[in-house]
């Protein structure tokens, strides 16, 4: 009787009844996809936060590649894994992608017609956006330069000036992007420097030209950051395989030139290591990641990646980062976390 009265009462709901239940549904939906976007954002903070352990592994003992040598097979190895995920796309480098316009931009299956040359799967390198080619070589200069600060300074230190990317651009913004940061951008940025400051006071007479290289990685990966802002229209398959491929032919000639094309077996798997497991995965991790959870909060998940780091480095070859780095370090991750909780808030504020 009981449950006859339930139906009764059900159907006496109506649509409305009905409606809520679906929305309830949606939020369910909702709530498991945010979830899933957490942790492939941590997976892919965890798998990026491998970098300098396996570089010092790499140059263990001064008898590894150069740093050089390492950029060019880890952007290879990741181009070359990462290429499926862009086959039929590499159009949208030329102009802004429409289904209308670009007919490439479709599934990789549409390839498979008739009449499309290799031509039309890959562009001419004079075809491509100026914007394109200008990623390409600010993409060869991060990656060079992070991979060559990982050889001559502590992981950490490499890792903390890296992300200072995000100051840079506050710097070079009203300039850029014709944006002016505020007043309390500014004190943000005084904080972080202060850190970089503490950073390099305490190590300069030791490891500056390591320390140099790795805050211009800082340097290009933020202008890398806003010319990928200015593609944005562009498939992000597509633009990172661009990167990668194109960094390793820039970076050919260099590493022809300093007789290092050669590997042994070990160095090979451990780069192939660092190319597809290291960044491919969790490049593809990331991008789900992203369609999942707003860009705040994945900034914010991936800072996982500048404390793992040096944990890492620290287990694989017992490299302990020195007092000045956790102090710097420590006043950097601040500054940025307060960043990043404050574009959350402004978002909020802009949803209501």
């Amino acid at each position: 009787m009981g449950l006859e009265l339930g139906n009764a009462f059900q159907d006496c709901r109506g649509p409305r009844g009905r409606g809520l239940s679906r929305l309830s549904d949606v939020r369910d939906v909702h709530r498991n996809a945010e979830w899933t976007g957490v942790l492939l954002l941590v997976g892919a903070a965890l798998l990026w936060s491998l970098n300098g352990a396996l570089i010092k592994l790499l140059v263990q003992g001064d008898h590894g590649p150069h740093g050089v040598t390492i950029a060019f097979y880890r952007s290879l190895f990741a181009g070359l894994f990462l290429l499926p995920l862009a086959w039929g796309r590499f159009q949208t480098l030329i102009r802004p992608a429409t289904p209308e316009s670009n007919p490439l931009n479709q599934a990789p299956s549409a390839l498979a017609r008739p009449g499309l040359s290799l031509l039309a799967v890959f562009p001419s390198l004079f075809s491509l956006r100026p914007a394109a080619l200008i990623c390409v070589f600010l993409f060869t200069l991060m990656t060079a330069c992070f991979v060559m600060a990982n050889t001559l300074t502590e992981s950490a230190n490499a890792i903390i000036l890296q992300y200072t990317s995000t100051f840079w651009i506050f710097l070079l913004s009203p300039w850029l992007l014709k944006e002016k940061p505020d007043r309390g951008d500014l004190w943000l940025l005084g904080v972080a420097m202060l850190g970089i400051a503490v950073i390099f006071g305490g190590q300069a007479s030791t490891h500056l030209p390591g320390l140099v290289i790795a805050l211009l990685s800082g340097l290009f990966f933020g202008l890398l950051t806003v010319c990928i802002r200015q593609m944005r229209d562009s498939n992000p398959a597509a633009v990172t395989v661009m990167n990668n491929l194109g960094s390793a032919v820039l970076l050919l000639p260099a590493v022809l030139w300093l007789d290092t094309l050669m590997l042994d077996r070990r160095t090979f798997y451990l780069l192939l290591f660092m190319g597809v497991v290291q960044f491919g995965v969790p490049y593809y991790f990331y991008t789900l990641g992203l369609a999942r959870i707003p860009a705040y909060r994945a900034a914010l998940i991936t800072l996982l990646e500048l404390v793992l780091n040096p944990l890492w480095a620290l287990l694989a070859v017992g490299e302990k980062p020195p007092v000045t780095t956790l102090i710097g370090g420590a006043l950097v991750l601040a500054a940025l976390v307060v960043i990043l909780r404050g574009s959350a808030h402004t978002r909020s504020n802009e949803r209501r």
